[in-house]
């Protein structure tokens, strides 16, 4: 940016902000036991992505040893009138059931 302003010999004055670090945290015991999870509810190995757009756990990963982000399929999110089907919602509740299991007794 500097230098595209310093070709065209403008004066300005630009002051940076970074509002969202880029986060990539280990794969490790949450990922695995959230795997396993979806699998068993779901029938289907889960598909690890970081395509979902913008994340809130790039706000948490300095202090966490371990970030994923799970939720249902919603073409919705984040717009007006944001929703998910109901049918979906026993299946999440497994899956994260299953999960503090996992964690939490082995």
């Amino acid at each position: 940016m500097h230098a595209l302003l310093d070709r065209h010999k403008l004066e300005y004055k630009l002051e940076w902000t970074l509002g969202a670090a880029p986060y990539l945290t280990p794969r490790g015991k949450l990922a695995e036991a959230l795997s396993s999870a979806i699998r068993e509810v779901t029938g289907s190995p889960p598909e690890v992505s970081t395509s979902g757009g913008t994340s809130d756990g790039r706000f948490i990963a300095g202090i966490c040893k371990e970030v994923v982000e799970f939720g249902p399929v919603n073409a919705s999110i984040h717009k007006l009138n944001e929703h998910i089907d109901l049918a979906a919602i026993e299946p999440l509740r497994d899956i994260y059931q299953r999960v503090l299991v996992r964690l939490l007794v082995s």
